[in-house]
Formats: structure tokens, C-alpha cells, sequence
């Protein structure tokens, strides 16, 4: 799985998880507000009939002229009797009465109800009553809820990951079929291209057929190696062995400028170069690339009869055009592959993610200067590459 199917499976799964927990959110509290409300009047039902239960029975001992005997395990809740002073006269209370002004006192852990006697009954003149049970029942609830829901969400997550790999596998296996396609004609191609360009070359050099002719040839080969280099990039990057070596980027840079010399004469573009001895270590595969497609595309989007300058000055290089320009919102946006902001010029929109993927690859520093219509300055910093041996 490659890094953007792992992007686009991770977003299906966040997305498809995000919302089952909000509809599941929102039933988990409808549930709670009613499991709760339900708890409340079960709970104040509860401490009135106890409240009832004891003045009854105070009621009853002093009808018969007895006096009443506080037992606790008469009444389902905790009581408390208290005298017209406040004091304690008999309690079961496992909290202490704070405040007598309230009828119904709601605490996180413990439920109390008050009643004032309008004649105290054998000294007790307010009745309290206390549950403990409801605030921990609904705690427990909260907790239930909690832990179906986390359970809920990893289910959740793991059918949509299923799912998503249901989906995705037809797409899968027709890009993997069609990059298989790619990477067999880019394999296919090279050899009638190399012959092309080394056929050209050699009819130049003994002047045989028309200049005007085996220019057109020249230049069209040129443009063929260069999407074959695209293309041979892509579809091999990630089999290619790494084979860093110390090479002076002035050369590779010279050697880029007059392979695609011919192509910018056909468009009437001087490339102009200003550069000095730079020693670098990378792949020089991965420097030809990154100084080709820059030069491809300063060609490509560069008007008529204008000029392109290459300077290299303290490993850093700067490749200017006097073309169509970029927009400040897309210069970010033209590095993504298969990007492009204008039709001109044609492409696929490879090129400039393949010099970005390069840079990160190498920390090679990128940065651009342009705006529309305006040409463009794409600024490459060496310096994490220039070798310590280089002094020129």
C-alpha cells in the first residue's frame, strides 16, 4: 500500500468513524437525559415515601401514647429527626445536613429531602431523608455508556477499515494493472529512443539529410527521452539502489543546459548560465533529473524569444524564466503531482513534484519567486549536500 492509499484509507476511516460516534453520541446522551430523569423521580418518590413512612410512624406512637424508637431498618432510605434547634435527635445519615432551607438538596454523590413538622411530634421537628443510590447509579450509567461506546467505535473502525479495503480493491488492482502497463513501455521505450537519439547524433556529425530535418528529429527525440525519464523515474524509483557519489553539479548542470539547448532554440529561448565548481554527494541519476525537469519546464512555460538564466554561486542555484509566471496561492499547489495551473504548454503534471520529491529526499531547500505573468525563480540550497572537500 502505497502513501497515498494509506492518506485516502486512513481519511474514509476517520471520516466514516467520526460520524457513527456523533450519531452514536447523540443517542448515548437522549438515553442518558432519559435514564436519568427516569433515576430522579424514581429517587424523589422514594425519599417522600420514606418522609411519609416516619411522620406516620411518629403520628402513630403518639396517638397510642408511646414513645416512638428510631429503627433504621423499617425505612428503605437513610433518615435523619431533628429537634426545632437543629440538633440531631436520631440519624442513619451518611452526610451531614448543610442547609435546612432547601426542600431537595442534589449533591454528586447523595440525594437529601427535608421536611419541617408543622407541630414538632416527641421533640422532632424536621424530618431528612438521603439516597445514596441514585448518584451511583448514575455514574455507573455514564460509565456503561462510555465503555459501549469506545467498544462501539473500535467495532465501528474495523468494519469501516474492512469496508474501505472492499472498496478500494478494484481501484487497487486497476492502478496496479495499468502501472504494470507503465512500467513495461516505459521499459519498452528506452531502446527506440536511445537509438533514435544516438542515430540523430550520428547523422549530424556526418552531415547526412537536411540540418532543418535532423533538427525537428533531434528536438522531438530529445522531448520523447525526457517523458521517458519521467516516466522511467516513477515507475522504478523504488526498485533503483542507491548509489551516492562526489560529482561537481557545474558539470551536471552543463551537460542538462545543452541537451535541452536545442529544444529552447526551436522556441527562440537563450539560456544563459553563470555558474561555478559546486561538489556534491547524491545519486547524479537524481541531479539530472532535478536540473532537467526544471529546465523542461522553464522551456515549457517560457514565451517566445525570451531567455532562461542557470546560476550556481555558493551551492545555490537558481533557475529564472521569462514566462507566464505563478500565482502566490499555487506555488505550493504546482508540487503535488498531476497539478497544473495552466493548459500551456502541455505536460502532465509530473515534473516539478519529481524536483520537489528530490529536495525532501535530499534536503535540498526549494523555494519559489513569482507571480503572474511575471515569470518564475525556482531557488535550490545545496548546502546540506556540498561536499567538505570542495573549496572552489
Amino acid at each position: 500500500m502505497n502513501h497515498e492509499e494509506k492518506k485516502a484509507l486512513t481519511r474514509f476511516i476517520l471520516l466514516y468513524t467520526l460520524s457513527s460516534f456523533i450519531l452514536m453520541a447523540i443517542i448515548a446522551i437522549l438515553y442518558y437525559n432519559k435514564a436519568a430523569a427516569e433515576a430522579k423521580m424514581t429517587c424523589e418518590k422514594d425519599l417522600k415515601n420514606t418522609l411519609l413512612s416516619v411522620e406516620m410512624d411518629l403520628r402513630d406512637a403518639c396517638m397510642n401514647g408511646e414513645p416512638y424508637r428510631f429503627d433504621p431498618s423499617r425505612y428503605k432510605l437513610k433518615v435523619g429527626l431533628f429537634d426545632q434547634n437543629r440538633s440531631v435527635v436520631a440519624s442513619n445519615l451518611v452526610h451531614p445536613v448543610r442547609d435546612f432551607s432547601k426542600k431537595i438538596n442534589m449533591q454528586p454523590t447523595f440525594v437529601q429531602m427535608l421536611k419541617q413538622l408543622r407541630q414538632p411530634l416527641q421533640n422532632i421537628a424536621w424530618i431528612v431523608t438521603e439516597d445514596i443510590r441514585m448518584p451511583s447509579q448514575l455514574h455507573q450509567l455514564k460509565l456503561l455508556i462510555a465503555l459501549t461506546m469506545l467498544g462501539a467505535m473500535l467495532f465501528v473502525a474495523f468494519i469501516g477499515y474492512l469496508l474501505s479495503r472492499l472498496l478500494l480493491r478494484p481501484a487497487k488492482e486497476r492502478i496496479a494493472s495499468l502501472n504494470r502497463f507503465i512500467k513495461d513501455a516505459t521499459h519498452e521505450i528506452n531502446t527506440p529512443v536511445t537509438a533514435l537519439l544516438m542515430s540523430v547524433s550520428a547523422l549530424k556529425k556526418k552531415r547526412c539529410g537536411e540540418e532543418k530535418l535532423l533538427r525537428h528529429i533531434s528536438i522531438s527525440a530529445k522531448q520523447i527521452s525526457s517523458i521517458y525519464n519521467t516516466l522511467s523515474y516513477i515507475s522504478f524509483n523504488e526498485q533503483q539502489r542507491e548509489r551516492r557519489k562526489r560529482f561537481d553539479l557545474k558539470k551536471a548542470i552543463q551537460k542538462n543546459i545543452a541537451f535541452f539547448e536545442e529544444i529552447a532554440q526551436s522556441k527562440k529561448i537563450v539560456i544563459q548560465s553563470d555558474l561555478e565548481p559546486t561538489y556534491v554527494t547524491m545519486v547524479r541519476e537524481d541531479a539530472d533529473r532535478l536540473i532537467g525537469n526544471l529546465l523542461s519546464n522553464a522551456i515549457k512555460y517560457s514565451y517566445a524569444g525570451t531567455k532562461i538564466t542557470v546560476t550556481l554561486h555558493d551551492a545555490i542555484m537558481h533557475v529564472s524564466d521569462e514566462g507566464i509566471g505563478i500565482a502566490p496561492r499555487d506555488q505550493q499547489l504546482i508540487l503535488k503531482r498531476y497539478k497544473r495551473v495552466s493548459d500551456r504548454g502541455g505536460g502532465f503534471g509530473i515534473g516539478l513534484d519529481i524536483v520537489n520529491t528530490i529536495c525532501i529526499k535530499y534536503a535540498v531547500k526549494l523555494s519559489i519567486q513569482s507571480s503572474a505573468g511575471e515569470g518564475a525563480r525556482f531557488t535550490l540550497d545545496f548546502s546540506a549536500l556540498r561536499h567538505p572537500l570542495n573549496r572552489r
